[in-house]
């Protein structure tokens, strides 16, 4: 669940700092034979800086599309697909400060925390979002027609707009739309 930033009370940060806490330790657990990452180890200012980190990165992602909405004011408009995200992303960056005192970051941890949600090639899923491939059904796109706009992607009208009432069809388009079938 999305919480306000301690340091600062006008942010809202993506993901839950205990979800942080339980999932680094139950990697450190698997990797370093039960041991668990206590404070001294996995300190608190260091998890709410990377839900920061994650939420401030996702923003950057977002803003451009979802600009009036963005950054949130409140913690209960936070999508929870955002709140993952940003758990997740946090995760990731928990990991990569303390390898050092821990153990090394997998390729499989980074794929699973950090790639699936950034990587550019496939594209993650925030690059489809930013690129309007994907929507966030909580949220509404900047512009008014940006929704239909991406629901019907690769679609043709099949109605003569230039039809006085448009409820003709079209002949032309169903001729190239059957040209397109047997193609």
């Amino acid at each position: 669940m999305a919480m306000t930033n301690p340091t600062d009370a006008t942010e809202v940060l993506y993901g839950a700092s205990g979800d942080v806490r339980d999932e680094f330790n139950a990697y450190v657990a698997a990797t370093t034979a039960g041991h668990y990452a206590d404070e001294l180890e996995l300190p608190g200012a260091l998890v709410i800086a990377s839900l920061r980190r994650a939420t401030r990165l996702i923003n950057s992602f977002l803003e451009p599309v979802y600009a009036d909405q963005i950054p949130f004011t409140a913690t209960a408009d936070v999508p929870r697909l955002l709140d993952e995200i940003g758990t997740d992303l946090a995760i990731f960056y928990a990991l990569r400060a303390t390898s050092t005192k821990m153990a090394p970051v997998t390729n499989d941890k980074k794929r699973d925390y950090y790639d699936a949600y950034i990587a550019e090639d496939p594209p993650g899923i925030l690059p489809q979002l930013r690129d309007r491939k994907l929507q966030l059904p909580e949220l509404t796109a900047g512009y008014a027609d940006d929704v239909k706009a991406v629901r019907a992607q690769g679609r043709a009208p099949i109605f003569d707009v230039d039809a006085t009432p448009n409820h003709a069809v079209d002949p032309h388009l169903l001729d190239d739309i059957a040209t397109e079938r047997d193609a």
